[in-house]
């Protein structure tokens, strides 16, 4: 960082700069970080652009504060609702209480499904006066979304880079003949929050889609596959 901040004169604070190590071994080893001559000083969460990041990739501390700042902005909705109609409320409750509960929540799809339920319960509640999907579903849609997008010119390379090599059979069984021709290689996990991040969710709901609901990937076609990609994955709940 330092090189690269000499040849393009840009200024860095290192008292302003922080560290984090991401691993889950329980005996980590020691590793100091230096920006130059000043030792970083390590912490064990960073907020970075309203995502907050902990050492163990568990989100906790992340989705409690979300659902606390939801909770709060349902409790003021339950106050001006009697002044709302039905599609005022469904309204405001989608673009000021569910939309923090979907911020970049690609980013934390890996988090348990304990601490998920918090924000669970606010959706559940809601879902009894509005008639609205649950989070899990949208976040589904949009795992397969962004995948459809990263096999486009949607996205940059660095991310198409990680969207796995097609599904091949090397022999003819009942499995592979069900097997769309849209199927990608589903990525191997040693532990169950892996299994859950991102990449593995989005495989899994793509592998499952039937190939009409996929149709022709083009950089057009987005927003056409997430309307049949929402549907097809209502009928099957």
């Amino acid at each position: 960082m330092k090189q690269w901040a000499y040849k393009w004169r840009v200024s860095f604070e290192p008292a302003k700069c922080k560290g984090l190590k991401i691993l889950r071994k329980r005996q980590p080893s020691r590793v100091d970080l230096h920006f130059g001559n000043t030792k970083i000083t390590e912490v064990d969460e960073l907020e970075i652009l309203g995502i907050t990041v902990d050492k163990k990739l568990t989100w906790n501390k992340h989705i409690r504060n979300i659902s606390s700042r939801a909770g709060q902005r349902l409790g003021a909705l339950r106050r001006v609702a009697p002044k709302l109609d039905a599609p005022g409320r469904a309204t405001v409750y989608k673009g000021q209480i569910r939309s923090i509960m979907e911020y970049a929540s690609l980013c934390w799809l890996n988090a348990s499904p304990t601490v998920l339920q918090l924000l669970d319960r606010i959706q559940d509640e809601a879902r009894s006066n509005f008639n609205i999907p649950s989070l899990h579903h949208r976040r589904q849609v949009a795992a397969a979304v962004a995948l459809y997008k990263m096999q486009t010119g949607f996205y940059p390379q660095d991310l198409k880079k990680l969207v796995p090599p097609p599904y091949t059979t090397r022999r003819t069984t009942r499995s592979s003949v069900s097997t769309p021709r849209h199927a990608l290689v589903e990525p191997k996990s040693r532990t169950h929050s892996t299994g859950r991040s991102f990449v593995h969710t989005a495989v899994t709901v793509w592998n499952s889609l039937p190939e009409d609901i996929v149709g022709m990937i083009s950089d057009r076609g987005s927003q056409s596959s997430k309307s049949r990609v929402h549907n097809h994955l209502l009928q099957i709940v």
